[in-house]
């Protein structure tokens, strides 16, 4: 049944009055970034079932506050949690125009405007990297975006396997980091390497790539009649935030031949800053990146890029002429479709779209600068109280530390003096986590649970860091 143009003014007017008080509330000192509650407690507090006759749209409307405040404030500057945080206004708007428009990215037929504004952002983020006539393409998070990668590596290395499958190829294996994203892992799996056709290059004190190290497991690898193909470096590491060093890498993959891929997922963002581009330098000598706008450029999940230095890579690892779908018009050559491992995809590149046009190049410039200006701040807050210890130096938006109460500072370092500190990180974590204040993350760093910082929001500043190390140490006191 056809809706009324009032039922249509109500339902959107209202749910925007709904959105824009909890996006408020998120600079309300007095809101908690969580409130946290057991599965079966929740299910509990929220009647979550589903009906079998439909309701009307204003009593539903009249629950959403309700789940939105039992719900994570990711948005909040005291979430800490993940590699993103706070909002944009802009791109939420495109977040809610894709789901207005309703469609799909294979043909510039069904997708017109959302197909050029695709294009232009590939565009204008391979110039940014070096990749000044490249192409790409959007995909749903940065591990697909490393999947066709991967794909694309193993395709052009041995165009043969994509036609007749696996038993074409020789024993072919890949490198990374081993502090690289789990999803390079899972690549290599799915594209028939098997987990062990990745090998993990060993890292140094803060946690970069060690190019001797890799050079020297490359040889060996032919030593032992497999076939390297790949190396993938990272921009930015999930937990120590390290960028391995390109140029030496790049150096490896040229005298050798191999696919050089970067996952700069989060650290794509620093190719807009004079300052800190440098972290990138050499990123022009890759053959693909990752880029994930979703992380440090504030854009709502998911948006992820995947560049590519050379014009037909993609398509020729991934196109398959599905008849139905593509009709080979000679007046529209800018399908994307072909480019993808998927066939339906979301319009993501709106809200990046609609997001650089409110920031420009110089926003996003001043976004990353001073998410990096605080992450050192934070750095520095740390070295300067006794209660904390810095666990590496930290390189970009991620700082590693842990909470040392009193009766452990004059403790020798060691193994029984890491297994402490253990144990009093998990427990303040579940303090912090209980209070709904401050929600932060932990991970493993040299076998140790620890403190992963992460300055995602740029609505933190210094007052905001300070009252998150205070309430560290009132709720760590007696630990």
């Amino acid at each position: 049944m056809a809706l009324l143009h009032t039922e249509i003014d109500f339902v959107l007017q209202e749910a925007a009055r709904i959105a824009a008080e909890y996006l408020k509330e998120h600079h309300d000192p007095g809101k908690r970034v969580l409130r946290a509650t057991s599965p079966a407690k929740l299910q509990q507090e929220l009647d979550l079932g589903l009906p079998a006759q439909g309701r009307p749209m204003e009593s539903i409307l009249g629950e959403l506050p309700q789940w939105l405040d039992r719900s994570v404030r990711t948005g909040h500057p005291g979430f800490f949690n993940q590699l993103f945080g706070g909002y944009d206004l802009a791109a939420i708007v495109g977040e809610w125009m894709t789901a207005i428009l309703n469609s799909s990215m294979y043909t510039y037929e069904v997708a017109p405007v959302a197909t050029l504004m695709e294009t232009a952002l590939i565009r204008r983020m391979g110039g940014l990297a070096g990749f000044p006539d490249g192409e790409g393409v959007f995909a749903p998070g940065g591990s697909i975006s490393n999947l066709m990668a991967v794909l694309a590596a193993r395709n052009t290395c041995r165009p043969q396997v994509k036609q007749k499958g696996l038993q074409a190829q020789d024993r072919l294996v890949m490198f990374a980091s081993a502090d690289a994203h789990y999803s390079l892992k899972r690549a290599a799996s799915i594209v028939g390497l098997g987990v062990e056709g990745l090998r993990p290059v060993p890292v140094d004190e803060v946690g970069r790539m060690q190019p001797e190290a890799l050079a020297e497991m490359v040889d060996q690898a032919k030593a032992e009649g497999l076939q390297p193909f790949m190396v993938a470096a990272t921009c930015s590491t999930t937990v120590p935030g390290a960028f391995d060093p390109i140029p030496p890498i790049a150096d490896l993959a040229e005298r050798h031949g191999l696919w050089l891929h970067l996952d700069a997922s989060m650290g794509g963002t620093v190719l807009f800053s004079e300052t800190h581009r440098s972290l990138m330098q050499g990123s022009e000598r890759a053959d693909s990146i990752t880029w994930n706008p979703h992380k440090m450029m504030g854009v709502p999940l998911t948006c992820s890029a995947l560049l590519l230095r050379r014009q037909g890579d993609l398509a020729a690892s991934n196109a398959l002429h599905a008849d139905y779908l593509f009709h080979d018009d000679p007046e529209v050559s800018c399908d994307l479709g072909d480019l993808s491992i998927q066939c339906g995809r979301r319009m993501d590149a709106i809200k990046l779209w609609l997001s650089w046009q409110a920031h420009g190049d110089s926003g996003y410039r001043q976004r990353v600068d001073h998410l990096l200006s605080m992450a050192s701040c934070f750095r520095d807050m740390i070295a300067a109280r006794p209660a904390f210890k810095l666990v590496m130096e930290p390189q970009s938006f991620n700082v590693c530390f842990h909470y040392v109460p009193e009766r452990l500072r004059s403790m020798a370092p060691g193994e029984a003096r890491n297994a402490q500190l253990e144990v009093v990180t998990l427990a303040l974590r579940d303090r912090l986590i209980a209070s709904g204040r401050h929600m932060i993350n932990f991970a493993p760093v040299r076998g140790v649970a620890t403190f992963r910082m992460v300055v995602a929001n740029p609505q933190v500043e210094e007052s905001t860091l300070r009252q998150f190390l205070d309430e560290m140490e009132v709720l760590g006191a007696d630990l």
